[in-house]
């Protein structure tokens, strides 16, 4: 079982820098708009700064790890309905898809935690007054406007960096190459909402991996610092 002992542990440290302004909604429009008059606010913690959750990086990541997987011709399950995961589709745990092997399944059958955790990314600096934008809803069909559809929405300011810290436990070398390019595929999609209109282009810095064995733990090695070129051929830029 992938989770029975600790082989290889991998931390990854650095920021994310957001290009672009950047808006992940809070998830509570009714209450921020009666408090502070905005429709779309971002989402902030407990001291009222933005963040960005470990929840929503692992979920853009998990989406853009599936695209790449099935281009290269992997069989990869359609999350997120269980009935249609690996969880619920194999029988057995080794022949879960890839994506499933890193970020984990649920289902009637087969339930496993991820490989990989993502912390709440907080900014690495005071975040700078956020933006609030105006925007109007367009009908699809139609193209017209809706009425009453004018909105305000808050971003987060570009070049706001926050930090970043994925940790990820026994990858295989194929599993890590996937996870690595998912990464290099976010800088080109976008991060939170309201992508279409501009918002949520992002620059992900790793500075380095800490790479840890249960001997660590123990007290009787060290861990390993991948920085500099060798950071760079594992990031699959070199």
């Amino acid at each position: 079982m992938v989770f029975e002992k600790l082989e290889r542990r991998h931390i990854f440290e650095g920021y994310i820098e957001a290009v672009t302004p950047l808006h992940v909604g809070s998830g509570r429009p009714e209450i921020e708009r009666e408090e502070r008059g905005i429709d779309l606010p971002v989402l902030r913690n407990v001291d009222g700064t933005p963040y960005i959750p470990g929840s929503s990086i692992k979920g853009k990541v998990r989406a853009e790890a599936e695209r790449i997987a099935r281009s290269m011709g992997e069989e990869v399950c359609n999350p997120p309905d269980v009935e249609n995961m690996c969880g619920t589709l194999k029988e057995h745990e080794d022949e879960l898809c890839i994506v499933c092997k890193i970020f984990g399944t649920s289902g009637r059958r087969i339930s496993r935690a991820s490989k990989v955790k993502f912390r709440d990314a907080l900014p690495l600096e005071p975040v700078k007054a956020e933006e609030v934008r105006t925007g109007i809803a367009l009908d699809r069909e139609t193209g017209t406007v809706y009425r009453g559809a004018l909105y305000t929405m808050e971003a987060v300011p570009a070049g706001t960096r926050f930090r970043l810290e994925m940790v990820a436990d026994n990858l295989t070398d194929d599993e890590l190459r996937l996870l690595m390019a998912a990464l290099r595929s976010v800088e080109d999609t976008a991060l939170g909402g309201q992508s279409t209109r501009g918002l949520g282009k992002v620059r992900i810095c790793v500075e380095r991996v800490r790479v840890r064995t249960a001997g660590y733990y123990l007290g009787r090695e060290s861990e390993r610092v991948i920085e500099g070129e060798e950071l760079e051929r594992l990031l699959g830029r070199a």
